[in-house]
């Protein structure tokens, strides 16, 4: 049934600066949008700009405070962070790493204090934006996921490389004073992440001879252990919002679930070019004529034949065109209810692949026209919107699939589509533009095709 889709309607063309996107608010209220050097604020419900902030430079990017009332603009080139305030417009900050440039920025959890990393990771500051006062953690390790907050927002950990061997030191987010430092037994550490449900480390070694996930209690116990007995290293962790699962993904393309409790593999899965299985919906996209005064969209016609090949990069020719094609695992993603896992695989890179957690069997593959691009679940529904810059923004749930054009002929192709926190709404980020689309009151069961 289709009727509600009839009612979903698109914002006018927002413009933004080309290499920047727009975000929600983390309330759901706001979508902040960089225009040279306008830092612009729009009211989600009145789809109209309430507050400007003009920045010393063009912005290169914008981050929200986790209570929306605060957000930075960082100029790369200028190695400078303006932070601003929703509730008091006059009041104003500014942060300067010269001489180093900015390699990453990082809110804590309570929105008052800004964790900036230097050029070469050589110190990350933490700046208070209430007494202007700073912290200094010295040579945090060079890597994308050095640090961690825990979900209670007391703790924060963060991954040190000292004579050749890895640390992580524990600090508390009252005071930035450090409570523990301790050595753990990894070669070349990739990656830390804080349980959602305790005080738990995965501390993950990504890329040696014998990739392995190794779990620490805040006081350097270890709790348990998960070893690949393969020459193929680990590309994604994730811990599900329960903390009782854990899905690691592979340069292979194997994924594998973890018991959050114990640690011991529950089940993997790898996929290979051909389906043979009929216990799973195999969904590929097809035209379909929009009907008068709704938007086009693209029905997923379920295939029935077996065995079906996937499109994927195995030809060397298609390989030789793609230089600095990733392979392997590249996203996992939980769905809000923990029911379901999207993962993407560069082996595939136009298709999605939907694994149920309940069974612990993959549920769905959707087959799409071109690359999927990136995946986004819906913070209250398991419905999942995924981008793959072309015009449409594409809905997975787990009874049907569909594609839903915009009106921007050729003028918008869909790049990153994020969810609301607080409305049935996407935000649509494009190369140069953003559009906000509204869907109200829509549930996985309006995509059931009757």
């Amino acid at each position: 049934m289709f009727q509600d889709i009839q009612s979903v309607n698109f914002s006018e063309l927002i413009e933004q600066n080309v290499d920047t996107m727009s975000f929600f608010s983390p309330n759901g209220l706001y979508i902040a949008c960089a225009l040279q050097h306008q830092l612009l604020i729009l009211d989600v419900d009145a789809k109209q700009v309430t507050q400007k902030f003009l920045s010393d430079h063009p912005i290169d990017y914008v981050g929200w405070s986790p209570d929306s009332e605060l957000i930075y603009c960082c100029m790369m080139k200028h190695n400078l962070l303006q932070v601003w305030n929703l509730t008091n417009p006059v009041w104003k900050c500014k942060i300067s790493e010269n001489p180093l440039a900015i390699a990453d920025v990082h809110w804590a959890p309570d929105s008052r204090h800004l964790l900036v990393i230097s050029e070469f990771y050589l110190k990350m500051t933490v700046w208070s934006l209430v007494s202007s006062t700073i912290a200094v953690i010295e040579n945090p390790k060079p890597i994308k996921k050095c640090l961690s907050f825990s979900h209670c927002e007391r703790y924060l950990a963060v991954a040190e490389r000292r004579k050749c061997e890895d640390y992580i030191s524990i600090y508390t987010c009252d005071t930035w004073e450090i409570l523990k430092f301790f050595s753990v037994e990894t070669k070349d550490l990739s990656g830390i992440y804080f349980s959602p449900s305790d005080l738990v480390l995965g501390i993950l070694e990504a890329f040696t001879e014998e990739p392995k996930v190794i779990f620490y209690s805040i006081d350097g116990r270890i709790l348990g252990k998960y070893v690949k007995l393969a020459m193929f290293g680990f590309t994604f962790f994730s811990w599900n919002t329960h903390g009782n699962l854990i899905a690691l993904g592979d340069y292979f393309g194997e994924v594998t679930v973890l018991d959050g409790f114990n640690y011991r593999k529950m089940t993997s899965y790898q996929e290979l070019e051909n389906i043979e299985s009929q216990n799973l919906v195999i969904y590929k996209v097809k035209q379909h004529t929009s009907r008068n005064g709704s938007p086009n969209w693209e029905l997923c016609e379920v295939v029935k034949h077996r065995p079906f090949a996937l499109p994927s990069l195995a030809s060397q020719s298609e390989r030789s065109k793609t230089k600095h094609a990733k392979y392997g695992i590249q996203t996992l993603q939980y769905s809000s209810c923990n029911q379901y896992l999207a993962l993407l695989n560069g082996l595939f890179p136009k298709v999605l692949f939907v694994l149920d957690l309940r069974t612990l069997r993959l549920s769905s593959i959707v087959v799409h026209q071109h690359k999927i691009k990136e995946i986004s679940w819906h913070p209250q529904k398991p419905i999942l919107a995924f981008s793959s810059g072309s015009e449409n923004v594409d809905l997975w749930t787990p009874s049907s699939c569909i594609s839903i054009k915009s009106p921007f002929k050729g003028e918008f192709p869909v790049i990153n589509a994020k969810w609301c926190s607080k409305d049935d709404c996407l935000l649509l980020n494009g190369k140069g533009y953003s559009s906000v689309l509204y869907l109200p009151n829509f549930s996985s069961k309006d995509l059931v095709i009757s």
